[in-house]
């Protein structure tokens, strides 16, 4: 097929951990792959992938109507997950995502908007049964509230913008670097047991999440709809650590850790990042997001696009503690 007739996808935020892998899923379906990106970013993991580049910057609305000109589907995917003030959260991922629709509003011919949000936005489930993409929203972090504000922009036009939300909860996979402290902590012969090992924590490989992302564009889908994309069962805290502890081969010592142990390391990491003016990864509001319990049903996914996780926790997690090793990060 010619480059002419291919359809044209649009990746935000495509140098990153998901958007490379999103690309790489784009580009293997066939799709003329377009990723959107900063002037001067750090294209490493975007090396050797046939593509065309286009500039721009979410929170400078007038770099973004050439960065959609004439595609066919938009992936939002650019966002900020740690940041110094909270204000940030809001510039990027709820007045960013407002932006970027804005923009798509000029292209008639968009066929589908998929906004990737975050579980954040839905906050934690209870102990009584999974979260459906129905219950009534309460984010816990700025994090997740700005992500729910830039849903709910988007839902403001879902009658001119052919949206879909996708909520994945943590992901991770080969070149991650949230959940990389932990697996290096596991490898070092320590296993971190945080707070209530009983509580359910629901995972998504980064392969996974991307074929639900390609599930999402093919779909016949109603404007608006919101999907959980997640691996479709849940883990307690202990089971997920002794997937770990199996991943890295190696004894390890048990370090138990009460929450309210877990919480004060999280406001002395906070306090010091803040004297070196650095964003910092684990903040009290991240202690209380992995202290919860996030436990989601993945029924609609299933039904209204065809998605399944084929990655299990426990084999994603020795693919990605190999390619840690591989890489020299462990």
């Amino acid at each position: 097929m010619s480059e002419e007739c291919r359809n044209k996808v649009l990746i935000t935020g495509a140098n990153g951990f998901v958007g490379s892998r999103l690309c790489r899923r784009m580009l293997a379906d066939g799709y003329q792959v377009i990723a959107g990106v900063r002037e001067g970013c750090n294209r490493e993991m975007l090396a050797g992938l046939k593509m065309e580049f286009r500039y721009g910057d979410v929170t400078r609305p007038e770099t973004l109507a050439a960065m959609v000109a004439g595609v066919d589907y938009i992936i939002h995917n650019a966002g900020v997950v740690k940041a110094i003030r909270p204000e940030l959260f809001y510039r990027v991922n709820h007045f960013g995502t407002r932006n970027i629709a804005e923009a798509a509003l000029t292209n008639s011919g968009l066929k589908k908007f998929v906004f990737i949000s975050s579980l954040a936005a839905a906050g934690p489930s209870d102990s009584v049964r999974p979260l459906s993409e129905t219950d009534p929203p309460h984010p816990v972090t700025e994090y997740g509230r700005s992500k729910l504000a830039g849903e709910e922009a988007l839902l403001e036009l879902k009658d001119r913008l052919p949206i879909v939300i996708i909520r994945p909860p943590g992901v991770y996979g080969p070149g991650d670097r949230e959940m990389y402290a932990i697996f290096k902590m596991v490898n070092f012969r320590l296993r971190p047991l945080l707070g209530n090992l009983n509580r359910k924590i629901q995972l998504v490989h980064v392969d996974d999440l991307c074929r639900g992302v390609a599930a999402a564009l093919k779909s016949e889908t109603p404007g608006g709809a919101i999907y959980f994309v997640a691996e479709n069962r849940a883990y307690s805290f202990r089971e997920l650590v002794s997937a770990l502890g199996r991943a890295v081969d190696r004894k390890g010592i048990p370090l138990y850790l009460p929450g309210g142990l877990v919480r004060l390391a999280a406001r002395l990491s906070q306090g010091v990042m803040k004297l070196f003016g650095r964003p910092p990864m684990f903040t009290v509001e991240k202690a209380d997001e992995i202290l919860g319990s996030w436990e989601v049903a993945t029924r609609r996914a299933e039904r209204e696009l065809g998605f399944q996780a084929e990655i299990a926790f426990p084999d994603g997690a020795r693919e990605t503690m190999a390619w840690y090793r591989k890489e020299g990060w462990l």
